[in-house]
């Protein structure tokens, strides 16, 4: 079933996928996590991607978020280099980030940037 449909605990999401992410042999970093998505850009609430986070509140219809974990070939951990932007690894392993929004409906979600070609196939899976 889906993650992402009403009335869900948001801080359910995050497990589900870490334990993805670690069963293909990778780790999730834990510094960075999703955003709700309004007028303002990056706004609440704020969407954990790993296991036993403390994100609070339920998946309500009508609610716009992203999920974009940035996934790591070592462990999780990342530092942030002095230009205050750039995010790297603390074990020098390649990462990767990628962004999906979400609409959460009544039935389910949409995926408001998924691909239109190939059944919505996403990019990277190219």
């Amino acid at each position: 079933g889906s993650i992402v449909k009403q009335w869900y605990q948001r801080r359910v999401r995050g497990g589900y996928i870490q334990k993805y992410i670690n069963s293909q042999g990778f780790s999730v970093v834990r510094s960075y996590c999703g955003h709700g998505i309004n007028q303002l850009f990056h706004t609440v609430p704020s969407v954990p991607h790993y296991a036993k986070n403390k994100a609070v509140g339920i998946m309500k219809p009508g609610h716009c978020f992203t999920i974009e974990p940035m996934i790591n070939e070592g462990g999780w951990g990342d530092t942030l280099w002095p230009d205050d932007w750039t995010a790297v690894t603390t074990d020098g392993k390649r990462s990767s980030q990628f962004e999906q929004t979400l609409l959460v409906t009544e039935t389910g979600c949409d995926i408001l940037t998924g691909r239109l070609e190939k059944g919505g196939q996403p990019y990277f899976r190219d």
